[in-house]
């Protein structure tokens, strides 16, 4: 699934193409859920070593995949945003990325996962058996305030501004839908 980045991609433009969002209340609740994915994403970018480490400390001290529940959230967000008043508009989207989502996180996290199984072993398999793959386990949430766990410099290497570039390229064209068809 190395191409999930790409598939998630298209995935929301289509979404959003075939959208017809009618509430501007909607466009800001949604704007909650993709700053608090953004938000997830862009921490978790500043503490993951790929292919070098296996990440245990921050927001992976909470879940496996925080990158992942963050793209959910983000994801979330724009679903609320673009909901409209057309209910079988509304289940057909939902039901096109939710289904769409699941496939290609399903299949990039086990791959992932027998990647980092091989590599790290036994450390790995300990990892899998005390932090939840993406339900957040909230006893572990004062890791996130440890100042130690992130890098600037991972952050940069990881390029996580682009998906925040990503995310404000589809606010504009949500927004300009949503003022066209007002």
């Amino acid at each position: 699934m190395r191409k999930r980045i790409f598939l998630s991609n298209i995935i929301v433009f289509i979404v959003i193409i075939f959208s017809k969002p009618y509430s501007y209340k909607l466009f800001l609740a949604g704007i909650l859920f993709i700053i608090i994915g953004e938000l997830i994403r862009l921490i978790s970018s500043s503490c993951i070593r790929k292919n070098k480490e296996l990440s245990t400390n921050g927001p992976y001290a909470i879940c496996r995949n925080p990158l992942y529940l963050g793209t959910f959230f983000i994801a979330l967000g724009i679903m609320i945003q673009i909901t409209s008043a057309d209910l079988i508009r509304n289940i057909l989207l939902w039901a096109f990325i939710i289904i769409s989502f699941s496939y290609i996180y399903y299949k990039t996290i086990k791959s992932e996962e027998k990647f980092l199984s091989e590599k790290f072993g036994e450390v790995f398999k300990n990892y899998i058996e005390s932090v939840p793959c993406l339900i957040p386990k909230l006893s572990s949430l004062k890791e996130i305030f440890i100042i130690e766990n992130y890098s600037y410099e991972s952050f940069l290497k990881n390029k996580e501004w682009r998906g925040l570039v990503g995310i404000i390229i589809i606010e504009i064209i949500i927004d300009i839908k949503l003022i066209k068809d007002l």
